[in-house]
């Protein structure tokens, strides 16, 4: 039975994208992107690096140790982004429907913009968003195309959380998220990165609708969890491929209109 089943068929809903359309793509996840990075660094400033997986500690690591200046860094990024030429035709399907409010996207490609251009309305940090018949699109870290903007290091997303130019993003962000319930299509819940953002946006937030994730790891630490848990993110027991095909049947409209509750029998882990 698909987990979509729950919603009416009228429903909409939120999709926090994680990184798993981008590996759908072939894009760098920032996972990837950490790693890119620290091939340039000597032995004694990789070091200095806790968590080798967080691209916001290696980037900082990075600067820090004046590997090269912040702004070859970003151009270093949009170029990664730019060489991929994998087809993207995966991604068209969100254009096929009135079932998606809004899309939170933390990567930094513009893939969906490209495929989807008439249907979503892009906003970036700072940006006033409007309401409108447009799938809203909010790339809470910004994207390639304003690269020189782009939130990359631990002291960049210090100042998004905290300077008041970007209150009335985050701001949108929790109230589509307390209107509809949201759904994290694949997200790396080990990655502290991720949890942080999370965590950022949900912490203050008034939730009415619940939100759900599937994960790309089977195991999970106890701290991960517990911090899910404080924000109100509930794990379901789908594989990231498992849920998006059946969010791709949501969206089309062929998902079977069994309403059958199955809550209880193996929903969360």
């Amino acid at each position: 039975m698909s987990f979509f089943n729950k919603f009416n068929e009228s429903e909409k809903v939120n999709i926090f994208l994680g990184d798993f359309l981008v590996k759908k793509t072939d894009c760098p996840t920032r996972i990837d992107l950490a790693k890119l990075l620290m091939k340039e660094m000597k032995e004694n400033i990789r070091g200095y690096i806790k968590d080798e997986n967080s691209l916001f500690q290696v980037s900082q690591v990075y600067l820090d140790g004046v590997i090269s200046s912040r702004s070859t860094l970003l151009k270093k990024i949009k170029t990664l982004y730019e060489n991929n030429k994998q087809s993207k035709d995966i991604l068209s399907v969100f254009s096929e429907t009135g079932k998606i409010n809004a899309i939170f996207s933390t990567d930094y490609d513009i893939i969906l913009d490209d495929i989807n251009s008439s249907k979503i309305c892009k906003y970036l940090p700072g940006d006033i968003v409007k309401e409108g018949e447009e799938i809203k699109l909010y790339k809470i870290l910004g994207d390639i195309e304003s690269y020189e903007k782009v939130f990359v290091s631990i002291q960049d997303f210090r100042k998004l959380k905290v300077l008041d130019f970007y209150k009335n993003f985050f701001t949108n962000i929790r109230e589509d998220i307390k209107k509809y319930p949201t759904v994290i299509l694949g997200i790396d819940l080990n990655n502290a990165d991720q949890i942080d953002i999370l965590e950022s946006i949900l912490a203050s937030s008034e939730k009415k609708e619940i939100i759900y994730a599937a994960s790309n790891s089977n195991v999970l630490k106890t701290k991960t969890i517990e911090r899910l848990n404080n924000i109100g993110v509930k794990l379901l027991p789908h594989t990231e491929e498992e849920l998006f095909k059946e969010l791709k049947e949501f969206i089309l409209g062929t998902v079977e209109e069994e309403k059958e509750s199955f809550f209880g029998k193996k929903l969360f882990r």
